[in-house]
């Protein structure tokens, strides 16, 4: 089915063939549902006109078949009925189809089961046999007649021949599927009729089409009508006339087009030969800081690049690099030619090396900080181990000296060198980490028991402020766990004051643990807080030297606890010293490895 003429008219019948489909469905579900509805009302106002004329009247149930007989010959409301009177064991007492108790029937349907149990029902789908042993569906109803105390003393069951609403509903079915089959006719007709006028002129205009294609530009197709297809025809005519004016522009155009799109890395912009600008992206105003609708030429951009239009040479692609609010713009000027001698525009493209700078500054730094960190170390053992040479090794108390000193120094490049080797393994995710469930309650009486005699020395005071709890569980190494903790403590110990105090207070919350780590020292500024756990900073940097820090410890730290899947954070103030704030999701009873 590859002609669209086709394609309408199938659309078409599968249209109005569901439509139909649909609305005959629903015709014939609800003249069912409304058949229903009414014969239940129906059987329902039978049990209670029975009810009354017969239950209510006679106390005696041997009357209530003679009753029963009677009612049936006067009452034209049940002619169309069926009524059985039902005991409250399932015996039939009285029928309206036969006069002998002998001939009684017992009924054990649904609607007479649920009846006995105390719930009036109807039954849609009960099969039996009428006074003439033919087999019919009827439709039925069963009515609890209950006595004072609320028991089922009799039920009231009432049926009614159903082959009527089936013959009724087969006649609409029957004259529904007359009326989809001629409508399905005529919507053939007339869809073959629609998709003609439609598709006629769309030939015309394919095969007019495929004659541009190939380059015959002459020629124009007649217009027959003025609605939508004869526009298309008009607008078709105008285009293959003003296609043969632009051919020779596109040609120019597309030469600048190619230099631009093969040269486009972040922000472009384009000018003509007078300086003019023809083309920009929005990043190129994002990053000069310019508002949309301000005006660019050549002349702007090159007196901001500090750049003369006689360095521009055809074919040659000049690079400068400029600073705007602290991000570093790389420019790319490329000149593009319409000859091979004259320049006919130049293309800017423009890009952000801002990350590439931060990123070679901060390698530079860092190689800077691990000469300086060795350097130092090994001039002391150098300028210790030549003094020793030179004739000190003679003076025992002397010499020993030196080689602690050395010794000492050696330590540090030693601790030195596993730090680096530790951020190597963190930014290489090669670290083995040996998770386990761990009490941070008595890691933190751990650090303590490993720091106190530290303290001492110092004239501090390292205390565990007793927690509220007993337990607080996380997953950790125990090892790593033990490191991050004394690395805080350790720093508390170096940089408070004389006589100053170190606390440990454990907290938590429904998700998580915290181990908050706080002294009275100096304290740190606000704007060196912000860096205090990059890699060699350092807040007292003579200080820091002067007891062997070489300003990795809060880095690992940081990394480490990260890598546990926990947190790190920092508060402070001058004069008010140091608050460190470690914080682990609580675990469950499972365990883990990393």
């Amino acid at each position: 089915m590859k002609s669209i003429r086709w394609k309408l008219v199938f659309m078409y019948l599968t249209l109005v063939f569901i439509v139909m489909l649909i609305s005959g469905t629903f015709i014939i579900l609800r003249l069912d549902n409304q058949e229903i509805r009414n014969a239940e009302d129906e059987l329902s106002g039978c049990a209670a006109y029975i009810e009354e004329q017969i239950i209510d009247r006679y106390t005696d149930p041997k009357d209530f078949q003679e009753a029963f007989l009677q009612l049936f010959i006067t009452g034209s409301s049940l002619r169309n009925v069926q009524a059985n009177i039902i005991d409250s064991k399932g015996r039939t007492i009285a029928s309206s189809t036969v006069a002998s108790a002998e001939d009684f029937a017992t009924y054990n349907n649904s609607a007479v089961i649920s009846a006995l149990a105390g719930t009036e029902a109807f039954d849609t789908g009960t099969k039996s046999t009428d006074l003439n042993s033919q087999v019919k569906e009827w439709l039925s109803y069963a009515l609890p007649v209950k006595d004072e105390n609320g028991g089922v003393k009799y039920v009231i069951y009432v049926q009614m021949d159903a082959s009527g609403i089936k013959t009724s509903l087969l006649q609409t079915t029957s004259t529904i599927v007359i009326a989809v089959i001629l409508a399905l006719l005529l919507t053939c007709v007339l869809a073959l009729i629609f998709a003609n006028t439609i598709t006629n002129p769309i030939a015309v205009l394919t095969r007019k089409a495929n004659q541009l294609a190939k380059g015959k530009l002459t020629g124009s197709i007649s217009i027959k009508s003025n609605d939508e297809i004869g526009q298309l025809t008009k607008s078709f005519n105008h285009m293959a006339s003003e296609l043969k004016k632009t051919v020779s522009e596109m040609e120019n155009e597309n030469r600048k087009l190619e230099v631009l799109l093969h040269n486009m890395t972040d922000g472009v912009l384009a000018f003509d030969e007078r300086g003019n600008l023809i083309h920009a992206n929005s990043l190129c105003y994002e990053m000069l800081e310019l508002d949309r609708y301000k005006k660019i030429t050549l002349d702007f951009l090159l007196k901001k690049l500090g750049v003369s239009y006689s360095d521009l040479l055809p074919n040659t692609i000049t690079e400068v690099v400029f600073e705007e609010n602290k991000k570093y713009i790389n420019v790319a000027l490329i000149p593009y030619e319409s000859d091979k001698i004259s320049i006919n525009g130049v293309i800017a493209v423009l890009s952000d090396i801002t990350k590439h700078r931060e990123l070679d500054d901060m390698r530079k730094e860092f190689v800077a900080n691990v000469s300086h960190e060795i350097r130092t170390p090994l001039t002391t053992i150098k300028s210790y181990v030549e003094t020793l040479l030179d004739g000190a090794l003679e003076d025992k108390k002397t010499a020993a000296d030196f080689l602690r000193i050395i010794d000492d120094a050696a330590d540090r490049m030693s601790l030195l060198a596993s730090d680096l080797l530790s951020l190597s393994r963190l930014d290489t995710n090669t670290v083995r980490l040996d998770m386990k469930r761990l009490d941070l309650l008595k890691a933190a009486e751990k650090c303590i028991e490993q720091n106190i005699i530290t303290a001492k020395n110092n004239n501090h005071t390292l205390k565990l402020i007793p927690p509220k709890d007993d337990s607080y569980y996380i997953y950790a190494d125990e090892n790593r766990l033990n490191q991050i903790i004394n690395n805080i403590v350790s720093n508390s110990i170096k940089y408070s004051g004389d006589g100053a105090d170190i606390t440990l207070r454990l907290s938590s919350s429904k998700t998580k643990h915290y181990l908050e780590i706080m002294d009275n020292g100096i304290g740190v500024e606000e704007s060196e807080l912000k860096r205090i756990f990059e890699r060699f900073y350092r807040v007292d940097k003579a200080r820091s030297r002067a007891m062997g820090g070489n300003g990795l410890g809060l880095s690992i730290a940081k990394e480490l606890t990260e890598e546990m899947g926990g947190s790190i954070d920092a508060y402070s103030a001058p004069g008010e010293g140091l608050t460190m704030i470690l914080t682990f999701p609580k675990s469950s009873k499972k365990s883990s490895s990393k």
